[in-house]
């Protein structure tokens, strides 16, 4: 496709592609494939580990392998400055795409290099369970130096866009994470069995296995529920041990609870198509990936009353299977009425895959995020003194967390 600038654009924030291990990877596979044939030239770059050479090509995109240490926060924190010091030193990049929070912190290099700088957030990072302590206020420092230096930021939900207008008095940019566009296949029941699983005989959960997706709350409210049906918890530990032996221990004694561990692309799309029910019990998501592959996919689904899953569903006519987040008796009444109703529910569903297929595809996601490439370029072009400085509601934000 022709363009009217070719960008050299480069990918600094997921570990590598392609992945089904969390929704960063999935979003950056799919939305820069969608740029690479818009026509642009898209530099992913990779830990060792996704990455075996450097570079490699898949989908269009080139692939740059730069190392990152052992260890959950040395790991990113390293990949991310080893990734920015190969994008400033090596290369010459028309933008620099950062994904999610960890790579603010080198965003003050780039404002002072000259680079155009995106930033994309999926959620308040800093908030979940995993970076407690030390990794929590790193995250928050690198949150601060995104709105002080990033020339702009791409918040995935009017919930995230108003977060940083409060905290900080920050401008956003609202463009949702998309989804591929899937077609309609015969059901692969023999890969369902290997997992224990009939078509339409299980409720499913699948995300990584981490507290603020309160599984536990599904597998309490679950084994209330007196149903034939099976529940097939999808996902693995996120440096979460000890939560998923937890749930483990929640689960015993109920035959009807099975753990598959995280399962590769070709086994989730059967999952999901197999699937009588999903369910998203969070009580933190920025725009989860699974929830809208569900949702395009026509698979009804229960969700928490988050502000993000309402303003993906309060559009959808006759959707009410919301229930507050934590509240184990609301989540297994929403089980129950949806078991109860599951002609009524698919009907719901196929309005919900309508309703996501025309406003979250891929290219039209990918054409948002190019014009918004194209306007910081010529911003870029502009005096100083008429560029938007961050740097006073950077501050205010600062001093309000010391208050």
């Amino acid at each position: 496709m022709h363009v009217a600038q070719r960008l050299r654009i480069a990918v600094i924030g997921p570990r590598g592609i392609p992945s089904s291990y969390s929704g960063i990877e999935r979003v950056v596979e799919s939305l820069y494939a969608a740029l690479a044939e818009r026509g642009h030239d898209i530099t992913v770059y990779s830990r060792p580990e996704y990455v075996t050479r450097s570079p490699q090509f898949y989908r269009g995109m080139r692939l740059v392998r730069t190392p990152a240490l052992r260890g959950r926060s040395l790991g990113t924190v390293s990949h991310v400055l080893s990734s920015g010091a190969h994008a400033m030193l090596r290369e010459r990049y028309d933008v620099v795409h950062l994904h999610a929070l960890a790579p603010g912190l080198t965003a003050p290099v780039y404002r002072w290099l000259g680079v155009p700088t995106v930033a994309t957030v999926q959620g308040i990072d800093w908030q979940r369970a995993k970076w407690q302590g030390l990794g929590a206020r790193v995250l928050r420092h690198a949150e601060r130096w995104l709105v002080r230096y990033a020339d702009e930021i791409i918040a995935v939900s009017r919930d995230l866009e108003q977060y940083y207008r409060s905290a900080y008095g920050r401008a956003t940019a609202l463009i949702p994470n998309g989804i591929d566009l899937t077609a309609d296949a015969p059901l692969d029941v023999e890969r369902l069995t290997g997992l224990g699983l009939q078509p339409q005989r299980y409720v499913l959960f699948l995300a990584r296995l981490v507290p603020e997706k309160r599984c536990e709350d599904l597998i309490r409210a679950f084994r209330a529920l007196p149903t034939p049906l099976a529940l097939a918890v999808v996902g693995d530990s996120s440096h979460t041990d000890a939560y998923v032996a937890e749930l483990r221990r929640l689960a015993r004694g109920d035959a009807r609870i099975v753990f598959t561990g995280a399962q590769p692309r070709a086994s989730v799309d059967t999952l999901f198509r197999g699937a009588a029910l999903y369910v998203l019990p969070s009580e933190l998501e920025g725009m989860s990936m699974a929830l809208l592959q569900a949702l395009e996919m026509g698979v009804p689904s229960v969700v928490s009353s988050l502000p993000v899953h309402r303003e993906l569903l309060d559009a959808v006519a006759g959707y009410d299977l919301f229930f507050p987040p934590g509240d184990v008796a609301a989540l297994g009444a929403r089980l129950a009425q949806a078991l109860a109703q599951r002609d009524h529910y698919r009907r719901v569903a196929r309005q919900a895959q309508a309703h996501i297929r025309r406003v979250h595809a891929w290219p039209a996601i990918a054409e948002q995020t190019e014009r918004l490439y194209y306007r910081i370029i010529q911003r870029r072009r502009q005096p100083s003194a008429l560029r938007p400085d961050w740097n006073t509601a950077a501050s205010r934000g600062t001093a309000e967390e010391r208050s």
